[in-house]
Formats: structure tokens, C-alpha cells, sequence
């Protein structure tokens, strides 16, 4: 069978009538309710890393606001850092050589920034352990 060419009237005219939808070029897009949409990241959960952001605290904005989380945050539960694990912002951890530090920005899915009680560093993570990319 030989393929039917067709213009894009010809096929906006039988997409509205197999689906019987109409649209106008002065219909509005209404995206009320879209925030309902988003994923809930309920601080419930129990996979959450320890974070210093918590609801009502603002994101600080120097390296000092940062710290003053950092000193006031409590060390139970922190995980030691992985370059293997993920974290967000505002999530706590402890590496073996800097000591406590907060996430304070996630830059790319494996890049975040970390500040530390004396120091900032760039750090890793979210990056795949050597014996997951062996072939089996």
C-alpha cells in the first residue's frame, strides 16, 4: 500500500475527529495544580539523610550562615561520606579527613559543594563503585 501524504490541516482534522478534541489557538493552558504533581518529600521518611535544612529555615547564604547550621546540627546518625551515595542540600555528613560537613550546594547529579567547620570543598558523588561497571 502506498504511504498517503498529508498535510499537517489534513492531519489536525483527523486527529479531532478520531478523538473528538478541539483545540483553539486561544485556549490557555491552565496549570492549576501542578504542584500536586511534584513528588512529596516527606521529612517522615526514614532513607533521609540527617540535613540542617528543616521547615522553616531558610537556605543560608554565606559560608558563615552555613556553618552556624553545621555547629548547631547534632551528630546522631550521619553517615559517613561515600562517593557512592547521593545527597541533597542541606545533608549532613562526616569524612574521614574534614570532619562534619553540610551539603550547601548540589551542583550536578555527581557534583556538590561541601562546607566544613574550616574549609569548602568540591566533592563527588553519586559515582558508580568499580565492581558495579565490571562485566559479570
Amino acid at each position: 500500500m502506498p504511504k498517503k501524504d498529508m498535510d499537517n490541516d489534513q492531519m489536525m482534522d483527523d486527529f479531532e475527529e478520531d478523538s473528538g478534541l478541539e483545540f483553539e489557538q486561544t485556549d490557555e493552558l491552565d496549570f492549576t495544580g501542578e504542584d500536586d504533581l511534584l513528588l512529596d518529600e516527606s521529612e517522615d521518611d526514614e532513607d533521609m539523610l540527617p540535613s540542617v535544612l528543616y521547615k522553616g529555615i531558610t537556605r543560608p547564604k554565606t559560608e558563615e550562615d552555613w556553618r552556624q547550621l553545621l555547629l548547631e546540627a547534632s551528630r546522631d546518625g550521619v553517615p559517613e561520606y561515600k562517593i557512592t551515595d547521593t545527597f541533597r542540600e542541606g545533608a549532613l555528613l562526616l569524612h574521614p579527613a574534614f570532619g562534619l560537613g553540610v551539603v550547601s550546594k548540589v551542583i550536578s547529579p555527581r557534583k556538590m559543594e561541601v562546607i566544613f567547620e574550616s574549609s569548602k570543598k568540591l566533592m563527588a558523588m553519586n559515582v558508580p563503585s568499580p565492581d558495579s561497571t565490571k562485566a559479570a
